[in-house]
């Protein structure tokens, strides 16, 4: 409310950008792209990083709606937006300094998981990957959750519960419960496949860390 009170049209923006995250944390897409347009009224007066932010947000609501077109051509005008964006943890460049280009590429193939195009969603994964900054392991845990994902997807068990392994080590450290939601959904995806020793050992070491 103060941020109304004192004209602060980041903050403003900031606040709409955080609802619309929470909103697709609950997959409701009227209420993720209701709260991104409103966040980008502000979009004149906000710095590339934000604007990339909260467009690749945008582009998010649009998967969940199943609308691809629009939802690429907002991922590249994000890609674009964050083009400039060097961030390597210290948050230089203030709100949205975490969406660089390789953060919207994760976005990308989120995305893609949920056009339910899970080959692209692991082509993308696998580029954008490597470009993530270290610093951000949430980011990388979350990541590697949805490359599982994929690839529980595209019915490759083995490298899904190899790649999910490496994303439960990166929760327990963190202790993100997020990662270990998505990795759930991954456990859930791979009950055919249980019989398979290492699809047992996720599962055990998936409970555990649920247990803790």
């Amino acid at each position: 409310m103060w941020a109304y009170e004192i004209g602060d049209d980041e903050m403003i923006a900031w606040t709409m950008f955080r609802g619309s995250q929470q909103a697709m944390g609950r997959l409701l897409a009227g209420d993720v792209l209701g709260l991104a347009a409103s966040a980008l009224r502000q979009s004149g007066h906000l710095p590339a990083p934000m604007r990339a932010a909260i467009v690749q947000q945008q582009a998010q609501g649009h998967a969940l709606d199943g609308e691809e077109r629009a939802c690429h051509r907002l991922l590249d005008e994000a890609h674009e937006l964050a083009s400039p964006v060097n961030d390597d943890g210290d948050a230089r460049s203030g709100h949205g300094s975490f969406c660089t280009p390789a953060y919207v590429e994760v976005q990308r193939a989120r995305c893609w998981l949920e056009l339910r195009k899970p080959q692209r969603a692991v082509a993308t994964f696998e580029h954008a990957l490597p470009a993530l900054p270290s610093v951000y392991r949430r980011d990388r845990g979350m990541a590697l959750a949805g490359l599982a994902s994929a690839y529980a997807g595209q019915g490759d068990p083995e490298q899904a519960v190899t790649t999910a392994t490496e994303a439960l080590n990166i929760a327990r450290a963190a202790g993100s419960v997020r990662i270990i939601n998505v990795l759930t959904s991954v456990e859930r995806s791979l009950a055919a496949h249980r019989r398979l020793p290492t699809v047992a050992a996720f599962r055990l070491a998936l409970a555990e860390a649920v247990a803790c």
